[in-house]
Parts: structure tokens; C-alpha cells; sequence
């Protein structure tokens, strides 16, 4: 199989999208389980998933590939060509336990690399922990007695088949009918025989004494095939026969029936003539709710093989395991911390480590998942593996993972032991995450919000003051509304946008205007109560980069564009503006309706803006024309609301938040 080809589609269309736009990004990213499906989590697969991540490469035939699909540029696949994990991981020891929400693994570095990793860690440590987990609960309900793996033939593939084999023995389990794991791991392997051995000679005690010759030394009969009590007193007969021969009949398997009364028939049988040893090995359809049912009546079981519900963990197929954002990092900046924050898809942000302490007899009290870098009690169980992309330890063999859960498995709780326990492990946030969380869910509610602007056409004297040049009849009544707009705008830390007219003392279009708005005249300015002291002027005249316009709305609570003629798009910034700052809702008001205001909402309109117009802080010359205005502009779903009517609507929004900066 090809290894690098081996993720999700989009983690290359977005890696593409980071070598464009974010090529020198860092970011860290954690992986975890997100819901409590089991009452503990066995993490496992983070070894193979290390070993994976330091081989992965793009070969040529990759490259080749991706071309071949004529979506990706030469310049971003001629970067996978030399790609390379360079990053760090920490994570915790396999195999652990663990809890939901507890980080099991954390990447960071350049965040091409950490997105590409993401399918096979997911793949991986969901399959491993998953299997591994539903192992533990199997053992866990047999009681010490024997728990084989028999799945290989119900799971799905080779890889799941060889990985609850692996995992089921590191968790406890005492071996595997799958031969290619006890070859691959060193496994030690079981197995009896299958019905169709029995059915194909011609009497059941024939097929028991043949079996039994050809293994002397380790026979199990199966005793199921016709009648299950004449099958366990042909094997009681095989085994007296044997024992004539110096042979020991291992024992007998039941695969179906009423495992309960069997198994006491079986032990009662076998102990009647002598066979105190013989064991009594239980299989078909089991799970740890069915075996500890079984050890519960007091089945006279010795050893359980499992299939289908351990090798597919039936009842719970997935571990609900995520990979999620939790800070970025721009080039020349610091790490900043980030989150998802939708509903019960919430995560916590920044690089955490998991701090577990213990009570005073040794058994697990409490986890408490805080900043990597805090100062707090407890075992830290993420640890870094992996640095500049190398591995930083030696993976321990398969028993030493079995002997360090078998330790690990005794510092449980009393109480997580049993199967429908609704017991719930403590798994606490320390105050310092809780406190950046907190914080950064209020600055995400601002961010992700509607974006609203404040445009403010040409409030200037010499369209509002009585003695300007321009003078609009009336407009000094709207000035208390502009008045208390500029004021919502800044109790709120909306950005207010203005444009103003600016024109040169022989300016063309003095020919139809007449002189207005010159600068130096105190009629050019803007009117009380509609300027801000912290402003930027935006000459008409200089060009200023996107980044630029959107990097002075962080300092500068008003905007101002000059103008020369009606249109305020003339100013070549202002469109520029608009498309970086892209706002949702934009409120206009000011001077003229017929004339500045009408161009500037027609420009808004043809850019697929949300207007809002406040129309008692808008003022025209022609009554007719502004309501042959107002239905034209209701046609192309301009919205029309009071000055109250904003108010209420900008107060009601931002008063729990305290405004959005």
C-alpha cells in the first residue's frame, strides 16, 4: 500500500491552501476521545502511527498521481516532493488509560505537516483503541480466567484481524488463533477444531480419537456438532480411551447451546471418571456482558474464546476519536490559542498535559487536564516521542506493554471495573485553561458574530449647517440622530466608515455644485457629535494595500474616504476596503439622499452588500425622488429602520458581550 497517499482528500487540498496562504504557519493540534462510549479508554496504535509519520514520503508515483488530477500546482507538488515531518509529538505511553477529553497525543510544527498527519493518526489510534478498550472489558468480565482472540474471520481485513490479536493480548488476553499474529508479534496461538472436522467422519468419537492422536499433547473437542451431552460423553469416552495410551485429553470446547448447563454437566462428567484437569473452554457469540453473566451463576468455565463482538467491538464499533486545532502561530508572532466552540462539538484550547494523581493505596483519584506548562500535582502522562521529526525512545516489545497494563489495569478504581457501572471517573480543568477557554470563547462569539459597519455619507457643514454653501433644507433635524449613531457605533466598537467631500478650489465640479466642501473652510469639516478623535483620512489619491485598510480598522474606530465627486466607490481605496473587510451589514445615513447616499447604495448593492438604511438620518432635496427611491431600493432588499429601531437592535446585540472590537 502506498503510504503517503494513505489520507483524507482534503488534507491535501487544504495543505495546498497553507503552502498558499500560510506556508510559514505553526500550529499544534490534539488528538483525543470526544465522548464517554466506554467508562475508560485503552489508548493504543500510537507507536505504529510514530513509526508511520517518520517513513512518511511522497514518492514519485505520488507526485505523478496528484498531477494526473489536474488540481494541485506544480510549486505545492513540487514541495511534497521534499516533504518530511519535521515537527514534535507528545503523547501518552501505549497503552494507557485514558478518559475523554484527555489529550492521548499532540502534534505541532508547520501546519502543512501537522494537517497531513491527521488521517492516519485517526485511523490508527481509533481502530487500536477501539479494539484494545473492548479486549480489556472481555478480560476484565472473565475473572482471570483465559480469554482467546477467535475473531480473524469476522473482522473487517487483515489490519483489524492482526490488530485485536495484538491488542487483545497486550490488554490480557492469553493468546490468538490468528497464526500471522503469533508469527508477526510472537503471540502464543490456540485453536481446536471447526464443526465440518467432526461432520466429516462418519462417527463423532471416530473424529475426537483421530484429533486427539494427531495432537496428544494438546487436545481440545469440540462437542457441539450434534447433540451436546452425547458429545461430552464421547469425549469423556476419548479420554479414558487416552489415558490407556499415556495421553491427557486437554479438554472440550462448547460453541453453542446452554453454556451454563452444559459446562456443569461437562465438569460433573469429566470430574466423575477422574478428569479433575480437563478444562471446559466456552465460545459462541460471547461478550464481556455474557461471560460475566456466565462467571456470576458459576459456571464451571475455564477459558473463553472470543470472535465476532471483541474482534468488530460490536456494541461499540468507533471510539469517537478527534484530531482538533487548539493554537496557531503566524510567522514572527506568538502562539495564539484557538477552539471549536458549536455545540457539543466544544474543545479547549492551547497545549495541555494530563496530571494524574493517585490515593494513598496507589488506585487512580483524579485527572486534571491543564497548560503544558503548569505547576500541578499529579503523574504528567504525555511525553515527548518525537523531535525535528525523530523518534525520541525505543518502542517496548509486546510483553512489556502487556506487563505495564496489567499494572496499570490494577490502579483502577473499584468502580470502573464493573461493566455497568455508572460511575464516572473525575477528569477536572485546571483554573488556568478553564480562565484562557473562558476568555477565548467571548473573544470567537465577537469574531464569528455579524459583522456590522457604520457608513456615514457627507455629515459635513456645508450640507447640514444653515450657512453652508450646499444646504439642505430640514437636514439639521437629523443631526441629534447622526449624533446618536456615531455614539451606538462607539459604545459598541462598531466601525464607523465616512466619506467626505473634498474638493480643490477650481474643482469641475463647482460648474454645477457651485464651491463647497473646500479644505481650510470650516464647512468642509464634519459636524459636531459625528467625528471621532481617533480617525484615519484616506486620501483619494494615494493606493493603499488591502492588509493596510484592514490593519487600520485594529487602531482606528473611524475610517474616513475623501471624495471629489458623488460617488465615495470614486475613491479607489473604498472598494478595496469593502473586499478585504467584507462586513455583513452595513448601517448608511448622512447627506443626500437623491445624490451621495443614493450612489453610495447603489455601489453597495452591485458588490452584494447587506444595507440597512436609517431613514430618519438621511436627508434629500426632493421628496418624490426619495420615494421613488425608497421602493426602487425595498425592490433590491435594502432594509429601512429608525434610528431607535438600530439602537434597540445594536443594544440588545452587543450588551452581553459589551460590544465586538
Amino acid at each position: 500500500m502506498n503510504k503517503a497517499l494513505f489520507l483524507d482528500f482534503y488534507e491535501l487540498t487544504m495543505a495546498q491552501g497553507y503552502f498558499k496562504y500560510k506556508r510559514n504557519t505553526s500550529a499544534t493540534f490534539d488528538l483525543f476521545a470526544r465522548s464517554p462510549r466506554r467508562p475508560f479508554y485503552v489508548a493504543a496504535g500510537i507507536d505504529e502511527c510514530l513509526k508511520f509519520i517518520h517513513g512518511l514520503r511522497f514518492v514519485k508515483e505520488d507526485i505523478d498521481y496528484l498531477k494526473e488530477l489536474a488540481l494541485f500546482e506544480d510549486e505545492f507538488l513540487d514541495y511534497l516532493k521534499d516533504f518530511k515531518f519535521q515537527g514534535e509529538i507528545w503523547a501518552v505511553e501505549e497503552p494507557e488509560i485514558v478518559f475523554p477529553a484527555e489529550p492521548i497525543l499532540r502534534v505541532s510544527g508547520n501546519i502543512i505537516e501537522a494537517q497531513i498527519v491527521e488521517s492516519v493518526l485517526l485511523n490508527k489510534i481509533n481502530l487500536a483503541t477501539t479494539l484494545a478498550t473492548k479486549a480489556a472489558m472481555v478480560v476484565l468480565a472473565a475473572n482471570k480466567r483465559d480469554v482467546y482472540d477467535f475473531s480473524l474471520r469476522r473482522t473487517q481485513g487483515q489490519e483489524a484481524s492482526l490488530a485485536v490479536a495484538k491488542y487483545s493480548y497486550i490488554t490480557g488476553a492469553k493468546g490468538t488463533s490468528n497464526v500471522l499474529a503469533g508469527f508477526l508479534y510472537k503471540i502464543p496461538v490456540a485453536g481446536t477444531m471447526a464443526h465440518s472436522f467432526v461432520m466429516s467422519f462418519e462417527r463423532e468419537l471416530e473424529s475426537f480419537l483421530a484429533f486427539s492422536e494427531s495432537f496428544p499433547a494438546k487436545s481440545i473437542l469440540l462437542v457441539d456438532t450434534y447433540d451436546t451431552r452425547r458429545g461430552i460423553r464421547s469425549a469423556v469416552k476419548t479420554a479414558i480411551f487416552l489415558k490407556k495410551e499415556g495421553i491427557s485429553l486437554t479438554g472440550i470446547r462448547l460453541d453453542s447451546g446452554n453454556l451454563l448447563e452444559d459446562a456443569k454437566y461437562a465438569r460433573e462428567a469429566f470430574d466423575k471418571e477422574g478428569f479433575v484437569d480437563a478444562i471446559i473452554v466456552a465460545s459462541g457469540n460471547l461478550d464481556e456482558f455474557k461471560i460475566a453473566e456466565l462467571i456470576k451463576q458459576k459456571a464451571p468455565i475455564d477459558a473463553f474464546g472470543v470472535g465476532t463482538n471483541m474482534g468488530c467491538s460490536s456494541d461499540t464499533p468507533y471510539t469517537d476519536v478527534i484530531y482538533k486545532l487548539v493554537e496557531v502561530k503566524e510567522a514572527g508572532k506568538d502562539f495564539v490559542p484557538t477552539m471549536k466552540v458549536s455545540k457539543a462539538k466544544a474543545t479547549m484550547p492551547s497545549r495541555k498535559q494530563v496530571f494524574r494523581q493517585f490515593s494513598s493505596s496507589g488506585l487512580m483519584r483524579k485527572d486534571i487536564i491543564g497548560v503544558s506548562d503548569e505547576k500541578i500535582k499529579g503523574n504528567r502522562l504525555l511525553k515527548r516521542v518525537m523531535a525535528g521529526g525523530q523518534l525520541l525512545y525505543k518502542e517496548k516489545d509486546i510483553n512489556e506493554k502487556r506487563m505495564i497494563f496489567s499494572e496499570k489495569i490494577k490502579k483502577l478504581p473499584s468502580e470502573l471495573l464493573k461493566l455497568k457501572s455508572t460511575y464516572v471517573y473525575p477528569v477536572g480543568t485546571s483554573s488556568n485553561l478553564s480562565a484562557v477557554a473562558s476568555t477565548l470563547k467571548e473573544q470567537i462569539t465577537r469574531r464569528v458574530s455579524e459583522k456590522e459597519i457604520f457608513l456615514d455619507i457627507d455629515t459635513q457643514y456645508d450640507f447640514i449647517s444653515k450657512g453652508g454653501a450646499l444646504y439642505v433644507k430640514g437636514a439639521e433635524r437629523i443631526t441629534k440622530n447622526l449624533k446618536t449613531l456615531t455614539t451606538l457605533a462607539a459604545k459598541n466598537n462598531i466601525l464607523i466608515i465616512s466619506s467626505q467631500d473634498t474638493h480643490s478650489k477650481n474643482d469641475p465640479e463647482f460648474e454645477t455644485f457651485g464651491p463647497h466642501c473646500i479644505p481650510g473652510t470650516a464647512y468642509h469639516k464634519k459636524i459636531k457629535g459625528t467625528l471621532l478623535k481617533k480617525n484615519k483620512i484616506i486620501k483619494r489619491d494615494k493606493l493603499y494595500t488591502a492588509e493596510e485598510l484592514k490593519s487600520f480598522t485594529k487602531t482606528f474606530p473611524q475610517l474616513i474616504f475623501e471624495k471629489n465627486v458623488l460617488d465615495v466607490f470614486s475613491n479607489q481605496n473604498f472598494p478595496l476596503f469593502f473586499e478585504a473587510v467584507f462586513p455583513d451589514k452595513i448601517y448608511i445615513y448622512g447627506v443626500v439622499t437623491e445624490y451621495c447616499v443614493k450612489e453610495a447604495i447603489s455601489g453597495l448593492i452591485k458588490y452584494g452588500f447587506s444595507v440597512c438604511l436609517v431613514t430618519d438620518a438621511v436627508k434629500g432635496i426632493s421628496q418624490k425622488e426619495k420615494d421613488k427611491l425608497f421602493v426602487f431600493w425595498k425592490k433590491k432588499n435594502v432594509e429601512f429602520l429608525t434610528t431607535s429601531e438600530a439602537c434597540r437592535r445594536i443594544k440588545n446585540k452587543y450588551c452581553e458581550t459589551g460590544g465586538r472590537k
